[in-house]
């Protein structure tokens, strides 16, 4: 794609556009999950089927995971991004260009994950309160203080658009701080906040809409795992065979969401920055 095709774009088109994105860019997408998921998916099939795993090495394969997870993001918007604009990088350079990024990126999520679960405490709060409402009106047969109760969880129920407003604020802030230079976690914050300010509702439609589409083949694959989960001897098999399924989802999805939000950031970037007549001007500049 070159700079002079960079418009806004319409929510089906960032779709077939991130569809599109993954298609072109399947083999580099690949060898970058291969690269960086082999090790982790390892592990954790040996923690799955070793029954008497520590609590230390269950430790190990989170860590492992979201290690190679940050990695995969910036070498994989770092690639997407190279393709959207007219150029392309291979998964090497893309992987290399990555590392100094991994450290910033698992600050990034921590600090994401803190300010989303802060922002899901008062949902937690009344719904905790609600439920126990519930639960001491049913032991005694009070009415009026079940009627409460059930108020209670509605309202926690409805606060939980406070913290999916905060995520989906934050839902740049990944290609904000790999392709953005000098960006640190908390500028890349600032950044996303601002870059999806005002178009939030419209963010999270598009991810709606993309879970729906996606929603089909892996409950297809999630039934034919359940078939496999048997008692006995047969469970250590089945779990690992889970895992293995649940690698492999993780492995074919993974990329596909990777477009879509470098995509969006983009689109963003078109729409509050006039980001396309910045292309635009500097594809007019003289070598």
């Amino acid at each position: 794609m070159t700079s002079s095709a960079l418009r806004p774009l319409a929510i089906g088109e960032v779709l077939d556009q991130a569809f599109g994105l993954y298609r072109r860019l399947f083999g580099v997408l690949v060898v970058v999950q291969l690269v960086c998921a082999s090790l982790p998916f390892l592990f954790n099939l040996y923690v799955t089927s070793d029954n008497s795993a520590s609590v230390g090495s269950v430790l190990i394969s989170y860590l492992l995971s979201f290690v190679a997870g940050a990695l995969a993001s910036a070498a994989a918007a770092l690639a997407i991004s190279e393709r959207y604009l007219g150029r392309d990088m291979s998964a090497g350079d893309a992987l290399r260009r990555a590392l100094p990024k991994v450290g910033p990126l698992l600050l990034l999520s921590l600090a994401i994950g803190l300010v989303v679960m802060l922002s899901a405490l008062p949902l937690g709060l009344v719904a905790g309160v609600g439920a126990a409402g519930v639960a001491t009106a049913a032991r005694h047969g009070v009415a009026v203080g079940a009627t409460s109760a059930v108020i209670l969880v509605v309202a926690g129920l409805a606060l939980l658009v406070v913290p999916i407003a905060v995520f989906t604020g934050f839902s740049v802030s990944t290609p904000s701080l790999v392709l953005e230079s000098g960006t640190t976690p908390t500028a890349a914050m600032s950044r996303s906040w601002f870059l999806t300010r005002g178009y939030r509702l419209r963010i999270i439609g598009l991810l709606l809409v993309f879970g729906v589409i996606l929603a089909v083949p892996i409950m297809g694959l999630s039934a034919l795992a359940g078939l496999m989960v048997h008692a006995g001897d047969a469970a250590a098999v089945s779990h690992v065979f889970v895992a293995v399924l649940t690698g492999l989802i993780s492995f074919i999805i993974t990329p596909l969401l990777y477009c879509l939000i470098t995509l969006l950031y983009y689109d963003l970037r078109v729409r509050k920055e006039a980001f396309d007549l910045e292309m635009l001007a500097a594809s007019l500049q003289p070598a």
